[in-house]
């Protein structure tokens, strides 16, 4: 375990710590950095890198010590090492840039006094030459990134200054250039240069904040950089160029300062009016980027800046690469935030279609957790969101923890939800992950996109769940979106004299008589509040001296007190509650997409009580789809008077009959369940 240590205390000095931990994390090295060492200030995305790095010094014994930044050596650091506990035989290394020999033995000096034994010293000036980044803390040395995918749509990442957005022509022209073909777009910002972006009419645009990802991350998705500005900007995307060009790609010199080429890289020289970035980029690079990312390597700076001649000057071994093809990859389904059980069962159902060679694993919250164990999955348990956590990405932070620790580079992940939260995005970037995106295509007319869909370019494929109905089949698409049927639980049809059956099983059960079962299941939540509607079943249900009205909720879920007053009303708490439904008279449900299409295809006659919030899909569309085909009945949740009229209608005027035999001649799509799975695992459509 090696301890990082920077000379001066300071948020720039934390993040050229952070900076260097990472890069020797990438190489296998175990480096970890002081927790006490944390600066008050710091941005969101670094938290996420710093989180796997920290460790509490009074429980661990690091077995080396490197001191980066070691020309400028603060009483604050020795401090830090001296009580830290680093023993006398656990080498320490400084690296730095001393501006002579004298320098040198100065600083080694005042760490031997605080240390009691004598560090060793790298000096950056020989090892290197000048630093590509003005008065760089971090050594800055070329690593080589993952290759990337053959055939794929060469990836642009345009590296700005947040003052470029002062120029009203700045967002234009990336438009411009975003809608060219032959490569894709991606902008870098630093600050809160992505938020003023995404606060425009020029949304679309896929912007990274300056953080959002580590160099090597940005490197693994890039083929081609464009780094603006008046000079080099900073360390991290100096660190950014580095891997760029020691993996083969190729980085453009567009600073008003030539700063990459003045220092030596191997740079090409681009225009620095972004306004003639798209033809320089069309005309000159893409037709060379082969050449110029061979002679970029070729390079004896990049040589001198690599990260080989680091490792040995602190000796080093960088692990050796697991052996590919000795352990299958995995695939781990990660259903939503929230409750998140709708996604889990439709995840499960999807699991349950793999073979076991696939090793379909699960990582869920709470509420899904004992689901996803019924169904003989192993899961992973993560943390809810909670009023009770410090920040409000504190549970997600865990989240990217765990992911990181139990995935591998090459194993599947499978997100069913509709917003990509930060841990699941670094995750897929970082790990080069075969990711896959079930996401619903029922949207609400008007319905806001952009933050949902921000991040779809990280998913080699987005699943699209099917609808029973054509036209509520309104996903936007795209090149790698693809619809499959529907997916849904299929359970062995019941005729009349099953369900009389099981009905009397049930009577017997229960230990009473009933000549009429409903099944109550609204939901609620944060969604609705669907208490009075549910209180209006329970009252028909107590009008009529022959019925039984079951509440059924998931296990856990919250009850109304009030339930519990009335005779005819039981309250049951099960993961199983399409087995009730299906031996029911009639069932009053929500309309979500696995209830909704269990439902339809199970022939149950239903009365929908839709549920709507701005971030749900239409559930009113989809209940109506069902109704307007007289496959069931839409009541609105305003609608108290007309649900009694038509509970009566179902279970008096024979209505219920009529139903369930329309549902029984309807030609419904074959379910996607299968196909999703062959999708998943790359053997489906092309």
């Amino acid at each position: 375990m090696i301890l990082i240590e920077t000379g001066e205390r300071s948020e720039r000095a934390f993040d050229a710590k952070l900076l260097f931990a990472s890069q020797l994390a990438a190489r296998g090295h175990r480096a970890v950095i002081d927790d006490r060492t944390l600066p008050p200030k710091l941005e969101r995305y670094q938290k996420y890198e710093a989180a796997p790095r920290l460790v509490d010094l009074s429980a661990v014994q690091p077995s080396r010590v490197i001191l980066i930044g070691a020309e400028a050596v603060a009483g604050e650091t020795l401090l830090a090492l001296r009580s830290g506990g680093i023993g006398a035989r656990t080498p320490v290394h400084m690296i730095g840039r001393f501006a002579d020999r004298q320098g040198a033995i100065g600083a080694q000096a005042k760490v031997a006094y605080a240390l009691g034994s004598e560090p060793l010293v790298v000096d950056l000036a020989q090892l290197q030459g000048a630093a590509l980044a003005p008065n760089a803390i971090s050594p800055l040395a070329a690593a080589p990134v993952a290759r990337l995918q053959p055939g794929r749509t060469p990836q642009l990442f345009v590296v700005l200054p947040v003052e470029a957005l002062e120029d009203p022509q700045t967002l234009p022209t990336l438009a411009a250039i975003d809608n060219l073909p032959g490569y894709r777009l991606n902008v870098i910002l630093p600050g809160k240069g992505k938020e003023q972006v995404k606060a425009t009419r020029y949304a679309g645009l896929n912007v990274f904040g300056y953080t959002e990802l580590s160099p090597a991350g940005f490197a693994a998705l890039a083929d081609i950089a464009a780094f603006c500005g008046d000079n080099v900007p900073g360390e991290r995307m100096a660190a950014f160029a580095l891997d760029m060009m020691r993996s083969g790609r190729v980085a453009i010199d567009c600073t008003t300062g030539s700063g990459f080429i003045a220092g030596g890289a191997p740079a090409v020289r681009g225009p620095a009016d972004l306004a003639a970035l798209a033809n320089y980029v069309q005309h000159t690079v893409l037709v060379n980027r082969a050449e110029i990312g061979r002679q970029a390597q070729k390079s004896p700076w990049l040589a001198r800046h690599s990260v080989e001649p680091l490792e040995r000057a602190l000796g080093l071994v960088p692990a050796e690469p697991a052996a590919s093809g000795t352990v299958a990859p995995r695939t781990l389904f990660l259903p939503t935030n929230g409750v998140g059980l709708g996604h889990a069962r439709r995840c499960s159902l999807i699991a349950e279609a793999m073979p076991e060679a696939a090793r379909p694993a699960f990582a869920a919250f709470p509420s899904c957790v004992p689901l996803v164990r019924e169904k003989g999955f192993d899961c992973l348990p993560l943390v809810q969101k909670s009023a009770d956590h410090p920040e409000e990405f504190a549970n997600d932070l865990l989240t990217y923890l765990r992911l990181s620790r139990v995935l591998r580079a090459g194993d599947r992940l499978v997100f069913d939800g509709g917003y990509v939260f930060d841990s699941i995005h670094r995750a897929i970037l970082e790990k080069g992950l075969d990711a896959t995106w079930i996401r619903r295509g029922l949207w609400q007319a008007g319905q806001t996109l952009g933050a949902a869909l921000d991040r779809q370019r990280a998913f080699a494929r987005v699943i699209v769940p099917g609808e029973a109905f054509e036209e509520l089949n309104s996903d936007r698409g795209g090149a790698k979106v693809y619809p499959v049927g529907p997916v849904v639980d299929r359970l062995a049809p019941l005729d009349a004299e099953a369900r009389e059956r099981a009905q009397a099983a049930l009577a017997r059960r229960l230990g009473r008589d009933f000549d009429a079962l409903v099944v109550t299941m609204l939901g609620g939540g944060v969604a609705a509040d669907r208490t009075a509607q549910t209180q209006a079943m329970a009252a028909l249900a107590e009008a009529r001296s022959g019925a039984l009205n079951l509440v059924v909720t998931w296990p856990g879920a919250v009850v109304a007190p009030g339930l519990a007053g009335w005779r005819n009303t039981l309250v049951v708490q099960t993961r199983n509650a399409l087995s009730l439904c299906l031996i029911a008279d009639l069932v009053v449900s929500a309309a979500g997409y696995n209830s909704f299409h269990e439902l339809v295809y199970h022939g149950v006659p239903t009365i929908f009580v839709p549920q709507m919030a701005v971030y749900m899909d239409d559930q009113e569309r989809r209940a109506r789809a069902a109704s307007d085909r007289g496959l069931a009945v839409t009541v609105l949740a305003h609608e108290i008077l007309l649900l009694e009229r038509e509970v009566r209608a179902m279970l008096d005027g024979g209505r219920s009959g009529t139903i369930r035999a329309a549902l029984a001649a309807a030609d419904l799509p074959a379910p996607g369940n299968a196909e999703a799975a062959r999708l998943i695992l790359g053997e489906g459509r092309p």
